[in-house]
């Protein structure tokens, strides 16, 4: 008896994966899209914080108060804030490009069911799937639209503060800083918005991903 369960564990270790129970390519790229929005979440919080900075830094300027080194520390989080838009957007990019893998390999699998019942209830799961998406993506590209707006309009700040540091000129460009500190405000709103959408997308995601 010992003999032959030894015999049989080692035929299943040499037996080929396809041999044995796993995940269809889908769900693996299901688990690995929801990993990746993880990560873009993660990213997105350390964007709001480094805006929060930002914000702070100009209404010290605002107020006068330059006694902490707030126009450097402004330039310092203004780098740091690009360099996480960077990554943002490369993670975005990693994120559609595993949505169309998963609907790919996911579309190629249903072609495999016989019963035509089943393949237009797993064509609906699909299509429901890349519309919910859709709205994500366009809840993406909206916030990246807006937040290029704003990262142009600090670039501009910074390069007339960098030319012109004085108490009068930070008086004459008081508009403009508060038009930044209020777009500022609107899009830290605005990130929550979307990484509420993320988690969503992601629990969504997840439930095919087998995990």
């Amino acid at each position: 008896m010992k003999n032959t369960l030894v015999a049989l564990v080692a035929l299943w270790m040499v037996l080929p994966f396809s041999g044995r129970a796993q995940n269809s390519d889908s769900l693996n790229l299901a688990g690995d899209q929801a990993a990746s929005m993880n990560k873009l979440d993660d990213l997105l919080g350390r964007a709001q914080k480094r805006l929060s900075y930002i914000m702070t830094n100009l209404a010290e300027l605002t107020d006068g108060n330059d006694a902490n080194n707030s126009f450097d520390k402004f330039k310092d989080n203004l780098s740091d804030l690009q360099d996480i838009r960077g990554n943002i957007k490369d993670r975005v990019e990693r994120v559609r490009d595993l949505q169309g893998q998963r609907m790919a390999a996911w579309t190629k699998e249903v072609s495999g069911l016989t019963d035509k019942d089943m393949r237009k209830m797993t064509n609906a799961q699909i299509d429901k799937a890349k519309s919910d998406f859709d709205v994500l993506d366009k809840q993406l590209r909206e916030v990246g639209g807006d937040a290029n707006d704003l990262t142009t309009l600090l670039e501009d700040l910074k390069k007339y503060f960098a030319s012109s540091f004085t108490p009068d000129s930070i008086k004459t460009c008081a508009p403009m800083i508060e038009k930044a500190r209020a777009s500022g405000q609107e899009m830290v709103k605005d990130v929550d918005t979307l990484r509420d959408s993320i988690y969503k997308q992601k629990k969504e995601v997840k439930g095919t991903s087998g995990n």
